[in-house]
């Protein structure tokens, strides 16, 4: 029974999360100092880095 409830939960939780996702990942990405090294850590991976610098410059 504890393992059905556990499972629930978790299914509730997940659904409540994805219909609310842009609304969590704007407050995530508001704060400065998470959105600084998001943004450190996307310029690391090639692919981001060539995407952006296209759209840039």
């Amino acid at each position: 029974m504890r393992k059905v409830t556990f499972i629930a939960v978790g299914v509730i939780a997940a659904l409540v999360f994805f219909q609310n996702r842009y609304r969590v990942i704007n407050f995530i990405l508001g704060q400065n100092q998470i959105r600084h090294y998001f943004i450190h850590l996307m310029m690391r991976i090639p692919f981001f880095r060539n995407k952006f610098i296209q759209q840039a410059f």
